[in-house]
């Protein structure tokens, strides 16, 4: 509301000297007065010169910033240096410069300077940043403000130049670091299911010649009509998939940022101590990603208020197409920077909710890792999907975040498929998180 008065105040303004202006000049011939005339052609010449001016000085005006470092942990800082100069060999006598900071971050030192810069100069700004939380932060354009000697006017412009930092969520540091005991020597490759547990049973296939005649299901092919074989679990499960539910009408508006933090706290954590474990571990998530809007161009902008170009520069242009946040499951040293950088990045989303998202990536998970659901809440269609991934031998376990109505739930829901169900209602409840307790 501010902002529209503001505008609507500047507008007012301006035509004020325009109407003034042409009454003057009417009156000037009206009564024949070449005084008067004279004065208000000089004031027009004045008017437009400085107009041109003006314009011409927030134009010649470019900008060039140095950010380190650029990924970053919460609670640290960033230097920032901007490099202000005058392209025009035309002084510029005075112009207030002032570099955009993203809403929640802590400025130490000064972000703006009022500036004279002569044909061709440069000047620095420096100061620093410190992020209290996590998220991709978007650091600049510079905003400019410049006017003319007599106060008629002034003009509002913005650079082009902006970099981003992104900080990493924190992680609780989960002390037991055991491996679990199904496993009898050590990483066993499972992909292609040499071993096999013939008690566990997660689903039939067609009979295919070659396959042992214990492994038929008689009573299957019986009711189908045709050989189907049993297909059974294997013996061993490495890692974790850790599948992240952000999809914003899933958490309750009262509760949804500080659930949201929990969760990504949450996977952060777990992704972490199975990392330090030596676990292949990967990250699916239906969150939007921030770093999206970082692929727009920003063009310079130009207002003729200041709550007008911090309004322009404060709006992003987003991505309208469904892409989860994909981390692949593997063993890596730069494993758990890319899971936690994706996690810096991620915003909830009204795109696509869990149960979409656990249907649209069933076929590409791997099965011999464990699945880790990281979730507001248990629905009726999630916990459908959930039987169904259950079925065809995923072991799943499932953290939801910080309600005991929803965690009632979910228990109730996935006590039938033997799922474990962690309630996490504060970092703490992490600490008591081993990988023998989640599958793995």
């Amino acid at each position: 509301m501010g902002n529209v008065r503001e505008k609507t105040k500047v507008s007012l303004f301006r035509w004020f000297w325009l109407i003034a202006g042409l009454l003057m000049l009417a009156i000037g011939y009206a009564i024949l007065s070449p005084y008067l005339v004279f004065f208000v052609y000089t004031f027009v010449i004045v008017w437009a010169l400085s107009y041109s001016f003006n314009y011409l000085w927030v134009a010649s005006i470019v900008s060039t910033r140095k950010v380190e470092p650029s990924v970053i942990s919460e609670g640290e800082n960033v230097d920032v240096v901007v490099f202000v100069r005058n392209r025009f060999w035309l002084s510029v006598p005075w112009v207030y410069v002032e570099d955009f900071v993203p809403p929640g971050a802590e400025i130490i030192g000064e972000n703006k300077k009022l500036l004279v810069l002569r044909g061709n100069e440069m000047k620095l700004l420096s100061y620093k940043l410190r992020f209290p939380r996590r998220g991709y932060y978007r650091i600049g354009p510079i905003m400019l403000e410049t006017g003319d000697f007599f106060g008629l006017q002034k003009h509002f412009g913005s650079g082009e130049s902006q970099e981003y930092v992104t900080v990493l969520p924190s992680v609780v540091y989960i002390k037991s670091f055991q491996v679990s005991t199904r496993r009898p020597h050590g990483p066993v490759r499972v992909s292609n299911k040499i071993y096999e547990d013939p008690t566990r049973i997660y689903g039939i296939r067609d009979y295919v010649p070659g396959d042992p005649i214990k492994s038929i299901h008689w009573k299957a092919s019986a009711k189908v009509g045709s050989l189907q074989v049993k297909t059974n679990e294997p013996a061993t499960v490495l890692g974790a998939t850790l599948i992240l539910d952000l999809f914003e009408d899933d958490y309750y508006p009262q509760t949804r940022e500080e659930r949201i933090e929990l969760a990504i706290t949450t996977t952060a954590s777990i992704s972490y101590l199975l990392y330090l474990s030596g676990e292949p571990v990967g990250l699916v998530t239906n969150a939007q990603d921030a770093g999206e809007s970082a692929k727009f161009r920003r063009e310079r902008e130009k207002a003729f208020a200041r709550e007008e170009l911090l309004e322009k520069l404060l709006s992003e242009a987003h991505p309208e197409f469904i892409c989860p946040l994909i981390v692949p499951t593997r063993r890596s040293p730069a494993q758990i920077q890319k899971i936690l950088e994706n996690l810096a990045r991620a915003e909830p989303s009204k795109l696509l909710d869990f149960a979409q998202l656990l249907q649209y990536i069933s076929p590409y998970l791997p099965r011999d890792s464990a699945l880790v659901l990281v979730v507001p809440q248990i629905t009726e269609e999630v916990a459908t999907v959930i039987e169904k991934l259950k079925f065809n031998g995923f072991v799943i376990t499932v953290f939801l975040i910080k309600d005991e109505k929803e965690y009632q739930k979910a228990v109730i829901r996935l006590a039938k498929f033997s799922i474990n169900v962690f309630h996490i209602t504060h970092e703490q409840d992490l600490f008591y998180v081993a990988p023998q307790k989640i599958g793995v």
